[in-house]
């Protein structure tokens, strides 16, 4: 039976930037992977909050272009040679809290306010009635604390399906304490190789999300350069926990 790698992504971009060269790699060399976006779901345009409009507005995002993302992660996720599965959960900045205020106010509550419990089991409910025996389950580490990224952190770890974790690209290069933390007996890297024809892979799969380039880069050969450069570096590899415990637990005790 070939071995399936199941790779949780809070948003439709997030895996393909982390780690898609190791993807490439990962289907050439005969294994099944698959890209789970957590938060694909398209907002109702009738029932948004304030906040989620104003972004929007920033970002010139349409519902229009809401499902152009879509797409391209489809067509990032065929580059890789994954299979993309779109969930319906709510972007946080779409999302209303149990009682009819919304999650999120400003840029700053993106990074400080928790994730809702309610949904963090819902989710975990999910990935264990919907994973496969055996599947090996990715998760990202949470870094740069983004509120969705920590939802699905939690969300793996309440599910007891995790134990491989991915670093949060770009996240990661603005958070130089985590070079240290990887590098730490808490954790141990899995070591990959990826070939030219893996890295080429993975540039190319970014460029697929071309609504979400300028976030981070100002054209093309940046994003080429940063991803060649952080592939070189050691980065889009996976990490395991060293220590029996959840992963939840290892970021209280830090």
């Amino acid at each position: 039976m070939l071995q399936k790698y199941i790779y949780i992504s809070p948003h439709l971009d997030d895996v393909t930037l982390s780690c898609g060269g190791l993807i490439f790699e990962q289907v050439r060399a005969g294994r099944k992977v698959e890209i789970w976006t957590i938060t694909a779901g398209i907002p109702d345009p009738q029932n948004m909050p304030g906040f989620g409009k104003v972004l929007n507005q920033r970002w010139g995002i349409s519902l229009e272009m809401l499902h152009t993302r879509r797409e391209e992660d489809r067509a990032a996720c065929k580059v890789l040679g994954a299979k993309c599965v779109h969930l319906d959960w709510l972007d946080c900045i779409y999302r209303w809290r149990q009682g009819g205020d919304a999650l999120i106010h400003d840029d700053d509550e993106l990074f400080e306010v928790e994730p809702e419990a309610a949904l963090v089991t819902e989710i975990a409910g999910y990935l264990k009635s919907h994973v496969p025996h055996g599947a090996k389950l990715v998760s990202p580490l949470g870094i740069g604390d983004h509120v969705d990224h920590r939802l699905v952190v939690q969300a793996v770890a309440q599910s007891g399906l995790g134990g491989l974790y991915y670093a949060d690209y770009p996240y990661v290069s603005y958070h130089f304490e985590w070079s240290d933390r990887l590098e730490s007996r808490e954790f141990r890297r899995i070591p990959a190789v990826l070939g030219e024809e893996a890295v080429t892979a993975w540039q190319e799969a970014v460029l697929c999300n071309r609504s979400q380039l300028s976030t981070f880069w100002g054209n093309d050969g940046e994003v080429h350069l940063a991803l060649a450069n952080y592939c070189a570096g050691g980065g889009g590899r996976l990490s395991a926990l060293k220590a029996h415990q959840p992963y939840t637990d290892f970021m209280r005790s830090q």
